[in-house]
């Protein structure tokens, strides 16, 4: 059996805080990466497409979003695919939710809105291939562990889980610091006799554990800073007892990332700052083999470090000149500049030796440097490598390590002026 898992699409995400050309440019964004995802569907001869959850973002849905969505189903639908939406938390399924009044396709499209597991069958040509079992979110607040319902695995063909799910260990779960779990579950709640958990609800593309065939997708188009790199969905083909074969799809026509920016120091025009992002940006581009090489970008440049132009760059209105600038000169769609630590560059041998905060911590740095005795006096254990079986040459290489740029660091603290 071969699957398409993809996970919180959340289409007509409202991204208020953009301006509303922008705004507008987003939300068809998204629109594009659905339309993407069923074309995907299509040329990989998938026998089902299974979505894990939040495929749109709340109850307001404008009518383009509902025409493509419903479209583009139909389409999928139309050529014999089997699709399987398991409802999330942002689209759950309880009768006054959005998801159950959408006109959706009337064969071989099923929704899983109920916390009580179900089991679909997928054919191809009129044969069963394999089994999917779901359950789905009933309200926003679904707190019940919906993988612990499920059943055994049917079989004998091979069998996936489907759920939007907030499975302990994963990376990315900013919910869990609020103490906003949904659906909470463990890695031993997924019943390991099923050969695929196809999961929803966590951005990160990833694999829970290097033994389990659970995976996260990630989200099909990244929406704010939080959700960089490329986006898309996985294609997973099941052939027990062979282990699944997933391979990831960037489907995402628009892709966010940060670019931090620490090489400043012999900036001392704007042009220099320029050639320094341009960079650091085609080195993210020509690092990443993943990319389709037709997305449009949205940068956050973070500037760093010492900077001759320190004192102009932390004025916000030449940070946004300089970000109209590389917009333009970068092709991206939106550029924001940030300084996130920019300082004007210190010469520490003007405070050297003098009677100030500075002087005195620049001395007691440089003592320990020469000072074995004083340098093991003063450091904490855990910064001594915190280990007692440690042998002292050891510890001390340790410790002057950490005192590199360490008189930079503290200066950078303390001057905090432009004329510093």
């Amino acid at each position: 059996m071969r699957i398409v898992h993809a996970a919180d699409i959340h289409l007509d995400t409202p991204f208020r805080r953009r301006d509303a050309v922008l705004r507008r440019r987003l939300q068809e964004v998204g629109r594009q990466a659905f339309s993407a995802l069923i074309a995907l569907t299509l040329e990989e001869r998938a026998d089902a497409l299974l979505i894990a959850g939040d495929l749109f973002d709340n109850e307001w849905l404008t009518i383009a979003t509902e025409r493509v969505l419903t479209r583009e189903l139909r389409r999928l639908t139309g050529a014999g695919v089997t699709v399987v939406y398991a409802t999330g938390n942002h689209d759950p399924g309880r009768a006054n939710y959005r998801a159950a009044r959408i006109d959706w396709p009337s064969a071989n499209f099923h929704l899983l809105s109920s916390r009580t597991p179900r089991r679909i069958s997928i054919s191809r040509g009129g044969e069963r291939v394999g089994w999917v079992v779901a359950a789905g979110h009933q309200t926003a607040h679904e707190s019940t562990n919906l993988a612990a319902a499920f059943p055994p695995a049917p079989g004998p063909q091979p069998a996936v889980g489907l759920l939007h799910a907030d499975v302990g260990g994963a990376q990315g779960a900013p919910d869990d610091e609020a103490g906003n779990v949904y659906a909470p579950a463990a890695l031993a709640d997924l019943d390991p006799g099923y050969d695929y958990w196809a999961l929803g609800h966590i951005h990160k593309r990833q694999r829970l554990r290097e033994d389990s065939p659970a995976w996260y997708p990630g989200n099909l188009q990244g929406r704010d800073f939080g959700e960089t790199g490329a986006k898309g969905a996985l294609v997973v083909d099941l052939n027990p007892p062979q282990q699944p074969s997933v391979r990831f799809h960037p489907l995402a026509s628009v892709r966010w990332e940060r670019l931090t920016v620490s090489n400043l120091d012999e900036a001392h025009a704007i042009g220099d700052v320029h050639t320094a992002v341009r960079a650091n940006f085609d080195g993210l581009r020509e690092a990443d083999n993943a990319l389709p090489g037709n997305e449009e970008w949205i940068l956050r440049v973070e500037l760093s470090g010492p900077c001759p132009l320190a004192a102009l760059l932390r004025q916000d209105e030449e940070r946004d000149g300089l970000a109209e600038y590389l917009c333009e000169s970068l092709g991206a769609l939106d550029v924001e500049v940030r300084d996130v630590g920019l300082f004007p560059p210190i010469d520490l041998s003007r405070h050297t030796g003098q009677r100030h905060v500075l002087g005195e911590a620049l001395e007691l740095i440089e003592q320990a440097r020469l000072d074995e005795g004083l340098l093991s006096r003063l450091a904490p254990p855990e910064l001594a490598l915190d280990d007692e079986h440690a042998e002292e040459a050891e510890r001390l290489a340790h410790l002057r390590r950490l005192l590199s740029g360490l008189d930079a660091a503290a200066a950078e603290r303390l001057l905090r002026s432009d004329s510093a």
